[in-house]
């Protein structure tokens, strides 16, 4: 359904809020509310009506509500002063005054092509336990939730239930890990059994359990990851938080966990590819040794995992994954010159569509075709399925990085760091790239001591990338090594040219301009006339 008042846009198929065709980036709880309200023009809304539709019913503060409505307005071009879309009545609530038409079924915009096959549901909490046949393997890990124990007081036992629901659904999104629905995990609630047999009688490969305890106004949380085949400890961690909203710190520690666990499952799924011969490689297989590219960012390392890919879609030509993660090592063919074939960019935008439509909720899928735009520099294409990326894992850190990372690259920099700081925090063993964004920020604000403490923070010498901040960075301070790093660019990439290399990266012009200016006080030959 599309809801159209004055020159915006509400698609609820897509997700997106559009001001004349243009998309306008919302955060999903802006986004519901503002679909919420032009589904009800004209009508008085109460703060109630609002909790119980975009928060589902939760406890959240008026401050909380007043700062979604303020966005929502600024969204909308509105402001406490000039209520031209979202009024607010005073002691009732808000009414939305847009004249609001309701368009149905409407096909997408021919800019944003979306494929229409449905995706193939997904194991969540309200669904039945995922089975194999016996004796079946499944190539993606299999993880169980069990009950968190309750150990405080037994009005508590809606928390710890809710908290283990919650880490079930927030798994689910990870479309690399199948998880067992609590229909099945909650029949061991309050049960003393052994890890193995558990873990045999669900048929899952890895076992979550922890604990919590409510005391003082605070809530202490455990949380840990086993390997049900060898009972080993893979993870495990507390989180000790104070309770002034219960719900907010729910969320909090959820997405946390669930996203340390989909990163843990997955590391330990690579080391046990790593130990099987080529000839024992299935698609999986071949799919986390690949990788290791994106970490490793070396031409070695990219044409094995171009190899590995290729051979992946060949063992299984319906695997979504593969050909999202394919069109990222095509595509480093023109972001970095590595192993180059002819036309890139096309392979890459092939890939991805060809991921999209095999599984159009693929999250990583939305992500790599998104940054497939980037590089034909379509920004809107960009922010439209980075959004939908988004919104299908909003706890992917590898996602939430590669899209603050892009989002930096192209200007908006303080919107890419707020997703890369989001993505650290999820994921605290990240590689080194998650910091660019920082980098990237830092430049702009003028801060280029901040700049050097962040690629500290990066690491990766052999990577030009790196040398080309510091020579910009220590060419602004005037320091005499920005000669050297800039020096240490071309040993790296000997054919380097700057302006082209950023402009690639879709540098906006005074961005583009001011880095360039870092890098000519470091020595760069200007030619820019």
């Amino acid at each position: 359904m599309i809801y159209r008042f004055d020159d915006f846009e509400v698609d609820t198929d897509t997700f997106e809020l559009r001001e004349k065709g243009a998309i306008r980036p919302v955060e999903p709880l802006v986004f519901d509310l503002i679909c919420f309200l032009a589904r009800n023009p004209d009508r008085v809304i109460s703060r109630g009506e609002v909790i119980d539709e975009v928060w589902n019913g939760r406890i959240v503060s008026d401050a909380t509500i007043s700062s979604c409505i303020k966005s929502a307005r600024r969204a909308l071009g509105d402001s406490g002063g000039n209520q031209s879309h979202i009024r607010t009545v005073r002691g009732r609530g808000f009414q939305f005054v847009g004249q609001v038409t309701e368009v149905e079924e409407a096909a997408p915009p021919q800019a944003l092509p979306i494929a229409a096959e449905p995706a193939a549901p997904q194991p969540d909490s309200q669904q039945d336990m995922l089975v194999q046949a016996p004796g079946e393997e499944s190539e993606k890990p299999v993880i169980a939730v069990l009950p968190f124990d309750n150990l405080s007081a037994d009005v508590d036992e809606y928390f710890a239930d809710g908290l283990t629901e919650d880490i079930i659904t927030n798994l689910s999104h990870f479309r690399e890990l199948l998880v067992i629905a609590r229909t099945s995990t909650f029949r061991f609630k309050g049960q003393a059994l052994d890890i193995a047999e558990i873990g045999s009688e669900l048929n899952a490969g890895y076992l979550v359990e922890g604990s919590v305890r409510r005391a003082a106004g605070r809530v202490r949380i455990t949380a840990q990851l086993i390997d049900s085949g060898t009972g080993g400890h893979l993870w495990a961690d507390r989180y000790d938080r104070e309770m002034e909203d219960i719900f907010a710190v729910q969320d909090e520690v959820t997405c946390t966990i669930a996203a340390t666990l989909g990163v843990k499952v997955q590391n330990a799924a690579l080391q046990r590819a790593m130990k099987k011969s080529p000839a024992q490689l299935d698609a999986y297989d071949c799919l986390l040794r690949a990788r290791r590219y994106t970490s490793l960012l070396s031409a070695d390392v990219h044409a094995e995992a171009r190899d590995l890919l290729e051979a992946a879609i060949a063992k299984d030509p319906n695997y979504a994954d593969a050909y999202a993660l394919l069109a990222n090592v095509y595509l480093a063919e023109h972001r970095f010159d590595a192993n180059p074939r002819p036309d890139p960019i096309g392979r890459a935008l092939k890939m991805a569509e060809k991921a999209i439509e095999l599984d159009p909720q693929n999250a990583y899928a939305r992500c790599w075709l998104a940054i497939v735009h980037f590089f034909r520099r379509s920004n809107d294409r960009f922010e439209a399925e980075a959004q939908r990326a988004l919104r299908l894992n909003p706890n992917d850190p590898e996602i939430l990085a590669d899209i603050g990372h892009f989002l930096a690259f192209m200007g908006e920099f303080e919107r890419g760091v707020a997703l890369s700081k989001r993505a650290r925090q999820l994921n605290p063993l990240h590689p080194g790239w998650y910091h660019f964004s920082s980098i990237r920020h830092h430049y702009d604000q003028r801060l280029y001591e901040e700049v050097l403490a962040d690629l500290e923070k990066v690491g990766m010498p052999h990577f030009y990338f790196t040398h080309i901040f510091a020579a910009a960075a220590l060419g602004q301070l005037g320091r005499p090594d920005a000669g050297a790093a800039l020096k240490q660019a071309f040993a790296l990439k000997p054919d380097l040219d700057p302006r082209a290399e950023l402009l690639k990266w879709n540098a906006a012009p005074d961005d583009l301009e001011h880095l360039m200016q870092g890098l000519i006080k470091a020595g760069l030959k200007d030619q820019s006339g």
